[in-house]
């Protein structure tokens, strides 16, 4: 019987503890971003950055080109 006592006051005492918190999640200041350091990649994503800017602008050409086939078959 005690036993019971025992496992009931630990599932108590472990739902007591899951508690929410005093303060509400309005309140909390977001975690300030760590400064970025440079690192060994860098060069590397840099080069993607570029890449992806190329492929926009190449996608932007073709479609502008579509839009003049477009207009120009009606």
């Amino acid at each position: 019987m005690a036993s019971k006592a025992c496992v009931l006051a630990a599932i108590v005492l472990a739902i007591a503890g899951c508690g929410g918190s005093d303060q509400p999640a309005q309140t909390r200041e977001p975690p300030a971003k760590p400064e970025r350091r440079e690192t060994v990649f860098d060069p590397m994503t840099s080069t993607i950055g570029r890449a992806q800017g190329v492929q926009t602008t190449v996608d932007d050409q073709a479609a502008e080109q579509r839009r003049r086939i477009a207009e120009a078959e009606r």
